[in-house]
């Protein structure tokens, strides 16, 4: 009712950003994404994990790594929670160098979100603007929310510079071509 809510405590172990919740269950159970950050324990890497509560989670196990010499190299992160779309799972994340963040599209199977079908080759969103690009942590670009207008677009927030929120309009379609 967004008015009650009950304090179930730390679901995630410490050292771990980036949760999104898959918006319905995915074979009979809940199933998220996060980023397990510490150095004993997923790196700066994006995992999946299952539960049948949202308490309790587990079958932890690894989607996408960060790549070498691209623009996702020294991290990644999900940001706002998946798209289902006819060709798949469609989760825009962040991916940093070391200098800058970035915004990218992953891809995943329907049905098995382990499963990568694709991923951007190239960032969708780099920082740009003089927003982007200059406040509390310089070059980044950072998605976070979405607001569906209609089957193809959507509305984008996303921070930039950790210092402010900005908006932008997607297209699903538009997105989805470019990891054919």
């Amino acid at each position: 009712d967004w008015e009650t809510f009950t304090y179930q405590g730390i679901i995630f172990a410490p050292d771990n950003k980036d949760v999104c919740l898959f918006p319905e269950k995915i074979n009979g159970r809940y199933c998220c994404m996060h980023r397990p950050s510490g150095v004993y324990f997923g790196g700066n890497d994006m995992w999946l994990a299952y539960s049948d509560d949202l308490l309790h989670w587990g079958s932890h196990q690894p989607l996408a790594q960060r790549r070498s010499g691209m623009w996702d190299s020294s991290r990644i992160g999900c940001g706002p929670e998946p798209i289902k779309t006819d060709e798949g799972w469609l989760e825009l994340y962040h991916g940093s160098d070391g200098e800058c963040y970035y915004l990218g599209a992953i891809l995943l199977d329907l049905h098995d979100p382990s499963q990568v079908i694709a991923r951007s080759e190239e960032p969708l969103l780099a920082p740009e603007e003089d927003y982007e690009k200059n406040g509390f942590f310089d070059n980044v670009v950072f998605p976070h929310g979405l607001v569906k207008r209609d089957d193809d677009r959507y509305f984008l927030y996303y921070g930039s510079a950790d210092k402010y929120t900005c908006g932008c309009e997607i297209s699903i379609s538009g997105i989805l071509n470019t990891l054919r």
